[in-house]
């Protein structure tokens, strides 16, 4: 696994800058150059199309100028997508930038994605990945476990929290717990909703950067536009 080719954190960083340790879910911890990073990293780590994450994987060669991308995701069909996380009112002046980058990756078969904060946050699933996420080093009794993972294995099109929770010592907590694990995941939005309807991964139809990209809410980055 690659590391960041420049160093976030330092002994003189005068950001906040976040180590996200996010076991259950990914490998290796992965850094956040302010909230709106950790909100990515964190929202793209309980995705269960995602393998792993590298912060500033790499400093693209670009015509006149040099330019080091945000993030590196590789997910589970062994592909490569680059990410670049930022605040929406800055998309604009740097798009010319983000142009020249996604030519480049796409002629190596890789696909480039820009996020805002705004996209991140909408229908506040950002706060949902973080409850969610408490819940991935919590003991839970197997057994229980392996109850609901029987359970929907006999509903492939998932069932409601809800439900869930009907069965024997199922509660809550050993569900988020299941999700942040990525055994089970979230049919639709996320939400934790007692309507919110649960799969098991194994059913998921793709596990690829498009799967990642609908779960964060965008599309890949079009030079042509």
């Amino acid at each position: 696994m690659d590391a960041p080719v420049r160093r976030l954190i330092k002994p003189t960083t005068p950001r906040t800058v976040h180590l996200l340790n996010l076991r259950g879910a990914l490998p290796a911890p992965v850094q956040g150059e302010a909230t709106t990073e950790s909100d990515f990293v964190q929202v793209a780590a309980l995705c269960p199309a995602t393998r792993y994450i590298v912060s500033q994987p790499e400093t693209l060669q670009l015509p006149g100028q040099t330019y080091t991308p945000d993030y590196r995701v590789e997910t589970l069909d062994g592909r490569i997508s680059i990410w670049e996380v930022k605040l929406e009112a800055k998309v604009p002046k740097h798009r010319a930038l983000f142009n020249q980058a996604a030519k480049q990756l796409e002629a190596r078969g890789e696909q480039f994605f820009a996020i805002s904060e705004k996209t991140l946050r909408r229908r506040q699933q950002h706060q949902v990945v973080r409850l969610v996420l408490r819940y991935a080093k919590g003991y839970f009794d197997p057994a229980e476990a392996a109850t609901v993972e029987r359970y929907l294995f006999t509903h492939p099109v998932g069932t409601s929290i809800e439900a869930l929770m009907l069965l024997p010592g199922v509660t809550r907590e050993l569900l988020f717990h299941l999700i942040a694990t990525r055994v089970i995941t979230f049919a639709g939005a996320l939400s934790t909703a007692a309507h919110s309807r649960l799969i098991h991964t194994d059913y998921l139809e793709n596990k690829d950067a498009l799967h990642l990209a609908r779960w964060l809410g965008v599309s890949p980055w079009r030079s042509d536009v």
